[in-house]
């Protein structure tokens, strides 16, 4: 099953809940990372102390995906479909193991810009998953992550901009 990508968002309607949720897991995994690198990438205390705040959110929205996969009775680890994991590596995975390499994540400016587009993915890829459901209690809680992602990317703008 491949994903057919439509604008910014991707068709996930192919897709098991479980495996969409174990794609969110991974992705909030590599929000922490990237914001555990910027924290030790700037020496601007500002700087750390807002990332640290922005990567504790990636903590809890990934305990928030794990716990509906543990209601489900499925694990994180589970490999998930050739689709969902080409997403994965295209848009989350690979473009963060690019920005490691070239060294940019030490390039305050660069970084953060990186990190604008990271959540707007984010952003993107949970809208497209709200669109998949049609579970009351799921929705909502989806629209308090989508809303936190954004309030991210726009404190993202606002650091760029000091």
């Amino acid at each position: 099953m491949e994903a057919a990508k439509q604008g910014s968002r991707w068709d996930l309607g192919n897709y098991q809940i479980e495996e969409i949720f174990q794609v969110a897991v991974t992705i909030e995994q590599g929000g922490y990372d990237f914001y555990s690198r910027l924290i030790e990438a700037t020496g601007n205390q500002r700087v750390k102390n807002e990332m640290k705040f922005l990567r504790d959110e990636e903590t809890k929205h990934k305990d928030f995906f794990r716990k509906q996969l543990a209601q489900k009775g499925v694990s994180s680890d589970q490999k998930v479909s050739k689709g969902l994991e080409e997403i994965l590596q295209k848009e989350f995975l690979k473009p963060m193991k690019e920005l490691y390499s070239s060294k940019k994540i030490k390039k305050n400016d660069e970084a953060l810009r990186f990190g604008v587009d990271l959540e707007q993915k984010t952003i993107d890829f949970y809208s497209a998953l709200k669109e998949q459901q049609n579970d009351p209690e799921l929705l909502r809680d989806l629209d308090v992550i989508i809303e936190e992602e954004k309030k991210h990317k726009l404190q993202l703008n606002i650091i760029l901009a000091y």
